[in-house]
């Protein structure tokens, strides 16, 4: 009887063993699938000068993902318009919206390591299906025709923070973000 007890011990003890085992597996294997986020500020770099263009922030609504604009640059590298000062017009949009405070990344979905929904340029109203990604510190943002996602090109946005705004800058909580997607006239 006393044997029978040990041995009935051990193998709970194994079960036990073995179900933590399986539960840290399943964990570490779920995290290894979970998408990176997206969510915070990123640099926009312009292709041709290489130097900064905008500040975009990417936010969560209701399950999608946008970009808006927070930003623009001058081209010395010092912070120009802001979301506070709103003074460039994107006049190729229906009501002519300021840049700054446009979400011109909209509707980004899941799906699988990589986020998929829309972008519209503002300087030309010209509309992409969108697919961005992370990889390290840098986002790649890629606008696609629509229906043609083999022609597109990709640019690689760069990870940053408040730090780029001037000093004293009030952020809005992006918690009371409210996309508003532009249209083109």
């Amino acid at each position: 009887m006393r044997r029978d007890k040990m041995k009935n011990g051990r193998t709970r003890q194994r079960v036990s063993f073995l179900v933590v085992v399986a539960i840290c597996a399943l964990c570490s294997v779920s995290a290894l699938s979970a998408q990176e986020s997206i969510v915070g500020f990123w640099k926009q770099v312009d292709e041709k000068s290489g130097k900064p263009d905008s500040l975009v922030y990417i936010y969560q609504y209701q399950g999608k993902f946008f970009g808006r604009l927070i930003a623009s640059y001058k081209t010395d590298g010092t912070i120009g318009d802001t979301i506070l000062t709103k003074q460039d017009k994107a006049d190729k949009l229906l009501g002519d919206p300021p840049f700054c405070g446009l979400d011109f990344v909209y509707n980004l979905e899941p799906k699988g390591k990589e986020y998929r929904g829309g972008i519209i340029d503002p300087r030309d109203a010209k509309e992409y299906d969108c697919r961005v990604w992370r990889e390290g510190n840098n986002l790649i943002v890629r606008g696609q025709l629509k229906g043609l996602g083999f022609l597109g090109r990709n640019q690689t946005w760069i990870e940053s923070s408040i730090a780029e705004l001037p000093a004293g800058f009030p952020m809005p909580d992006p918690k009371t973000f409210v996309p508003t997607i532009p249209k083109k006239k």
